[in-house]
């Protein structure tokens, strides 16, 4: 969903400083006050309906919405709530109004819509899908911090691209399944901010990767560049980088950008999985000289992109991906 969290938070004059692990966000204030929200991955629209359904965690986060009916901002108001709006552009936290509303930029309420939020499920299959050998149920469990039984359900749903052997599930054809699982995933989703900087785009990652570590936050290297390790096809025009929590990379050389124009994206996503399949990247020889996100993801990531020859440096990742066995490449 698009919605520039960082680039609306901005508008607010507010500067988002360093995170720790989790999705905290520390912001200040022009006027220096300091305070901290964590925001929810963006939903489409709040009624009050819709929160009654939130689980009680998420209530008490910064509720992230395209819009939201006049109850909510009304309980917001009252500092039940904390929620932030693109349209208008709005944040209400601990009863406090900050609003940046345009008649003319007001949209009328969008239709509700359930949320996909199927993590375990996509992440079994992105096991699956990357496995170069059959594997058992615990295993996987194990791997991706479900139960059995999860596992046991999600393979359910895979008829026919996955086989029990003797020795654990394997993909019948991987090539199938990447497909299946590309059509079905809904992306990383979470909270993203936008940086610009003129450096080379792998140098700006280098950068941004350093500065993630100098504050312990985790981070994984994706899109154009984490291709480029894995299998070099295009020149990286665009930086990816997952995080579990924001940093702010204003001392490191970039600027906030929004998201159209950024050189360097930052991510702080809902997908849980993102950090426990790693290990399962078949096309390194070598341990990369960054963390990258597996050869899904970044392919997700590349296919998603937009980006001028995006689509055939996903193709040839895939095709090394695959390299020595005697299925066709994905695409």
């Amino acid at each position: 969903m698009g919605i520039d969290v960082g680039e609306l938070l901005r508008e607010f004059g507010f500067s988002i400083d360093e995170g720790g692990r989790g999705a905290r966000w520390s912001l200040r204030e022009p006027g220096g006050r300091k305070f901290t929200v964590e925001p929810t991955p963006p939903l489409t629209h709040l009624s009050a309906h819709v929160v009654r359904k939130l689980p009680d965690e998420d209530r008490l986060r910064l509720l992230v919405a395209e819009t939201a009916t006049d109850s909510v901002v009304q309980e917001a108001l009252a500092g039940r709530l904390d929620i932030l709006t693109a349209h208008p552009p709005r944040l209400i936290h601990a009863g406090h109004d900050f609003a940046l509303i345009d008649s003319q930029a007001a949209l009328p309420p969008a239709r509700p819509r359930t949320a996909r939020t199927a993590w375990t499920r996509w992440a079994v299959e992105r096991y699956l899908l990357l496995a170069t050998e059959p594997s058992r149920q615990p295993v996987i469990a194990h791997t991706v911090n479900t139960t059995q039984q999860s596992v046991s359900n999600a393979v359910r749903h895979l008829s026919g691209l996955v086989t029990e052997t003797s020795e654990g599930f394997a993909a019948t054809n991987r090539a199938e399944l990447l497909q299946y699982w590309f059509t079905d995933y809904a992306g990383p989703g979470g909270v993203e901010l936008g940086w610009y900087s003129l450096d080379p785009v792998v140098r700006q990652v280098s950068t941004a990767v350093e500065a993630a570590d100098l504050v312990d936050v985790p981070v994984l290297v994706s899109g154009d560049v984490a291709a480029d390790l894995l299998a070099p096809w295009k020149l990286p025009a665009r930086g990816r980088l997952y995080l579990t929590g924001p940093v702010d990379l204003e001392n490191d050389g970039f600027v906030p950008a929004p998201l159209r124009e950024a050189t360097l994206v930052t991510c702080v996503p809902a997908d849980p999985s993102l950090w426990r399949l790693t290990h399962l990247r078949a096309t390194t020889r070598k341990p990369p000289p960054l963390p990258l996100a597996d050869p899904a993801i970044v392919y997700w990531d590349l296919k998603t992109s937009g980006e001028i020859d995006s689509n055939e440096a996903a193709d040839h990742l895939a095709s090394l991906t695959l390299k020595g066995t005697h299925e066709r490449p994905w695409n």
